[in-house]
């Protein structure tokens, strides 16, 4: 839209290129995976379109847990994989989610103690999850559930 002739615009009425004021230093993210600041992006990566889907998606699922850890920890791993992928989650997410907690059927007992140290460190979290979404590989993260079995099987045979 055009400028009336009769109005002149100062430098103090033009776009500004940093906001003022600059972002809430007291405001935290009360839901896993929500970024509260630029710091926090590094340990989950990029946040993927609606990760509040990836809460109702994990809460409806058939966990092979009651514990409200376990839910916590495949959440904060659902966010990840899908927002590694670019998009929302979705039910092989948490498939996926699960295999890397070690919820397979020839588990070895590395996985296990691995995940009995992940939900031991929920409680301790900024944001529950966020241990087992930095320690996970993301390039495994990203597979089919198929294909990070079969990297599990085969490492589990190597060592």
């Amino acid at each position: 839209m055009g400028q009336q002739p009769n109005i002149e615009i100062t430098e103090k009425e033009r776009p500004r290129p940093t906001p003022k004021p600059g972002p809430s230093a007291s405001w935290r993210a009360t839901k896993p995976g929500i970024p509260d600041g630029p710091e926090d992006v590094p340990s989950f990566g990029r946040t993927g379109p609606d990760p509040g889907w990836a809460l109702k998606l994990v809460a409806r699922a058939e966990l092979p847990d009651d514990d409200p850890k376990l839910a916590s920890v495949v959440t904060g791993l659902v966010m990840a994989r899908a927002a590694a992928l670019g998009r929302a989650a979705v039910p092989e997410d948490i498939e996926a989610a699960l295999v890397v907690c070690g919820y397979a059927d020839d588990v070895t007992a590395d996985l296990v103690e691995r995940r009995k140290r992940w939900l031991a460190a929920v409680p301790h979290e900024n944001r529950p999850g966020e241990t087992a979404v930095a320690e996970v590989d993301p390039e495994l993260l990203i597979q089919k559930p198929d294909a990070i079995r079969y990297v599990y099987r085969h490492s589990a045979r190597t060592h």
